[in-house]
């Protein structure tokens, strides 16, 4: 499992490396919406699933998953706000879920695994 993860936070940043390295992903860090959107394009293939934050500077996830849905092979997108105003807007820009943050660890990985491919499914830690 190869996670992209876009979050501006650095302590949220720590906190899902955390969860990552517990789940036994592996995963990239973007700390804004343009390097979210590059690295989905140079790694083209490359992502199983992204966790979007949605308010981040230079580029916010809104914008960035727009893009990303126009110039990259589809993998799923997880919208991951504080603001659940927002979840229409991600919806409505490609994103295929969203979960409010803060949430519970065991609440985020069930809300990946459920977006996963089937065969992917059969790697997950029990």
């Amino acid at each position: 499992m190869r996670i992209l993860i876009a979050e501006d936070d650095e302590i949220l940043q720590n906190l899902l490396d955390i969860y990552m390295n517990d789940w036994g992903y592996h995963f990239d860090i973007a700390s804004n919406g343009m390097e979210a959107v590059e690295l989905a394009q140079k790694n083209e293939g490359k992502y199983d699933l992204c966790l979007m934050d949605i308010q981040m500077p230079k580029m916010n996830g809104i914008e960035a998953a727009k893009i990303i849905r126009r110039t990259v092979k589809y993998f799923p997108i997880l919208a991951y706000s504080t603001n659940a105003r927002y979840k229409s807007k991600c919806i409505e820009a490609g994103m295929d879920s969203f979960i409010r943050k803060p949430c519970a660890h065991n609440d985020l990985f069930a809300k990946i695994n459920a977006l996963l491919p089937e065969a992917k499914k059969s790697l997950l830690p029990e």
